[in-house]
């Protein structure tokens, strides 16, 4: 019983659950109006309905491609609902080979964008030069601070030039290269590592395969979080990651470099 006392229309209450499931409105309105009401031709089901007269085939025919309905074939044309068994066992074996697709999908999707396996727990890992160049410049865009870039390769300097000077308008960016061979290829002024203290090459793994590969660069933005540009066979690989070791290590190098100018 309702508030006012009344009973609760049944069809109404299954009618909002298929909706609920799924169903657009007006096809959950329609069948169940045929599915109550028996055969019914379009017009008929135009009045107990209430949807538009316009819309009325349309629904119809999108009900009867998904199996829930039937139409006669002689005029006037009537339409009756399937028996619910038949329905059911259609629904079960789309469903399935839906949940099909979407796995092949979403394995596809992975072996696109993640070639080297599975990522690593707690890592954010991009495999592709879309989603690599996508995140490092939107980071360049989004930090507020501060950004250290710790360089060993020219060739990420060169390919995020334009965006790393536009970074620097905004915030103190930290350009620090292995040597002053380097330094020519810096889009802003740039920093060595001060003498005595060795800036070697760096590795880090990669994929659930714990290969370890040789790091390009790794951008440390705002003290929160750092982004490591590595390379596998000719392919750049980012790995991304938010913790606070990178507040240390960001402190620790800017307290250790030096202003360098670039060679002759």
């Amino acid at each position: 019983m309702t508030d006012a006392g009344m009973s609760e229309d049944p069809l109404l209450s299954i009618q909002q659950r298929l909706i609920s499931c799924g169903m657009r409105e007006y096809e959950a309105k329609i069948y169940v109006t045929i599915f109550s009401r028996g055969i019914l031709t379009a017009y008929e089901i135009h009045q107990f309905s209430g949807v538009p007269r316009g819309r009325v085939y349309d629904v119809l025919t999108a009900l009867e491609q998904k199996g829930f309905i039937s139409r006669s074939w002689e005029k006037p044309v009537y339409y009756t609902a399937e028996p619910v068994e038949k329905v059911s066992i259609r629904l079960v074996k789309d469903t399935l080979a839906n949940l099909e697709h979407m796995t092949d999908c979403l394995n596809e999707l992975q072996d696109v964008c993640y070639p080297l396996g599975g990522k690593i727990v707690g890592v954010h890992e991009f495999q592709t030069d879309l989603a690599i160049d996508t995140q490092i410049r939107m980071e360049l865009r989004r930090s507020c601070k501060e950004v250290l870039i710790l360089c060993f390769d020219e060739r990420i300097l060169q390919r995020y030039a334009d965006d790393i000077k536009e970074a620097a308008k905004r915030i103190p960016v930290y350009v620090v290269v292995k040597d002053k061979k380097m330094a020519k290829f810096s889009p802003i002024k740039c920093y060595m590592v001060k003498r005595g203290i060795p800036m070697t090459t760096m590795e880090m793994p990669v994929s659930s395969k714990k290969q370890r590969l040789p790091v390009l660069a790794q951008f440390y933005h705002d003290r929160q979080g750092t982004i490591a540009i590595l390379e596998h066979k000719g392919q750049m690989i980012c790995l991304g990651l938010v913790n606070n070791v990178s507040v240390f290590v960001a402190q620790s190098i800017l307290q250790n470099i030096e202003r360098i100018d670039p060679e002759e």
